[in-house]
């Protein structure tokens, strides 16, 4: 994980912010373990259009409750003056299992259980909207609890929450602390 934060850079004099929608292209999908009886279709676990879609808004929904709810911050959707524009890239994920649908588990498989969904990493780039000065580079990865559980489409999901809201929360706090809240 590595950050990068030019010298003079001034976040506290962006109060609005242009989030521009997660990067999902290119995804680095690192396969689980396809030695074990889970797995033994041996489905390439793969980002459908879809996925990508919820991917999305996942990630604007954390970005949004924790920017414009919590942090009091106006979200835009055009470049301006004092307007910080952050653009986040999903740079690879690692699923701890087959992808939870008809191909990859068969209906009547039984049920799988890892510790947690896997694992993600981000990359984020903070910008003046309104030049382009790159102020800010971020790249940081989160795992999932080690708890054991059900690995299904509604834990996945969740725990692809938890971590959003967790990089969310960090950039709130973040821009807060520019702003001396």
């Amino acid at each position: 994980d590595m950050a990068y934060l030019k010298p003079d850079a001034d976040f506290g004099r962006f109060n609005k912010i242009l989030l521009i929608p997660l990067g999902v292209d290119n995804v680095e999908i690192k396969q689980p373990n396809t030695s074990s009886s889970i797995n033994r279709h041996n489905q390439v676990w793969e980002l459908t259009d879809e996925d990508k879609l919820k991917l999305q808004e996942l990630f604007y929904e954390a970005m949004s409750k924790q920017l414009q709810e919590k942090g009091g911050y106006t979200l835009v959707t055009e470049p301006g003056e004092g307007i910080l524009q952050v653009q986040a890239r999903l740079l690879g994920i690692a699923p701890s299992a087959p992808k939870d649908d008809s191909r990859s588990r068969p209906i009547g498989r039984g049920a799988v259980y890892t510790e947690g969904a896997g694992a993600m990493s981000v990359g984020v780039v903070f910008a003046n909207s309104q030049n382009g000065e790159i102020l800010a580079l971020m790249k940081d990865s989160r795992a999932t609890n080690n708890n054991w559980g059900r690995n299904n489409s509604v834990s996945n999901l969740a725990d692809v929450r938890q971590m959003f809201n967790s990089w969310a929360l960090g950039i709130r706090k973040g821009l807060d602390k520019a702003h001396g809240k």
